[in-house]
């Protein structure tokens, strides 16, 4: 039986995605959304969230009239997702692992499926989304590939702080590995005293081949490839990969 991956607490971040990087996020790849999973879908279709996080997007989501829910395995995410998308479903589940009836017409993840470092596991989350769509159901997701890893991903870093909370996020890649780690170090106001979070995450460069070929192994089919150059990024070249891919 091949080994499973552990991952780090993400929970130690929830407060940071929360407060900075989720909305940042979203206001870039709102509009791509929109135009690559949401003009093909019904104005009331069930949508699944892979990787929710704090549910930012599950939020816009509601508002457009969408029917939610999100997938997460981090309690503190899910905690942030219920407060911003009071009327979603939030189920605390390992994406790896999930099981899901066929009942969603379209299913989305954004910023999170690079954290999914081998591809064996990549193409379980696969199998298990796939499970989870409706016949002609589509699944549009995000990766940063091997090729857009470069000099200006790798020592980038940036930071911010607001009343009770500061962070640094550095950015290291290996290219020789197609690992890179995202390291954050935080400090908090709890209770009138700063406590100090260390936390890496890992992140997998992968192939658009390696991608496809995974996609099409669990049956999904007219996948296409998407890129959009980010301009809102400061000090950093960055393409927004999007697969889309049919039931």
């Amino acid at each position: 039986m091949a080994s499973v991956t552990s991952y780090p607490d993400y929970n130690l971040i929830a407060p940071i995605n929360n407060e900075y990087y989720s909305q940042k996020y979203l206001e870039t790849n709102l509009p791509i959304i929109k135009y690559l999973l949401l003009e093909h879908i019904p104005k009331t279709a069930k949508i699944l969230d892979i990787c929710c996080g704090v549910g930012r997007l599950a939020q816009k989501l509601l508002l457009e009239g969408y029917q939610v829910t999100g997938i997460d395995s981090s309690e503190e995410m899910l905690r942030y997702a219920r407060q911003n998308a009071t009327t979603a479903e939030f189920i605390l589940s390992d994406v790896r692992f999930f099981e899901l009836p066929s009942k969603f017409q379209g299913a989305i993840s954004t910023g999170a499926l690079n954290h999914i470092i081998s591809i064996e596991e990549l193409t379980n989350v696969f199998r298990n989304v796939y499970a989870a769509l409706e016949f002609n159901g589509i699944f549009v997701f995000n990766l940063l590939l091997e090729e857009e890893f470069n000099s200006d991903w790798d020592g980038w870093s940036f930071g911010d702080a607001i009343d009770d909370s500061a962070w640094i996020v550095r950015h290291h890649y290996e290219s020789i590995e197609k690992m890179g780690k995202i390291k954050i170090t935080g400090f908090q106001l709890i209770e009138g005293n700063w406590k100090r979070l260390d936390n890496i995450m890992l992140f997998k460069a992968y192939s658009s081949v390696e991608v496809l070929s995974a996609l099409k192994s669990v049956g999904f089919r007219e996948v296409n490839i998407h890129s959009f150059k980010d301009d809102s990024v400061v000090n950093q070249k960055s393409i927004e990969t999007y697969f889309v891919s049919y039931k």
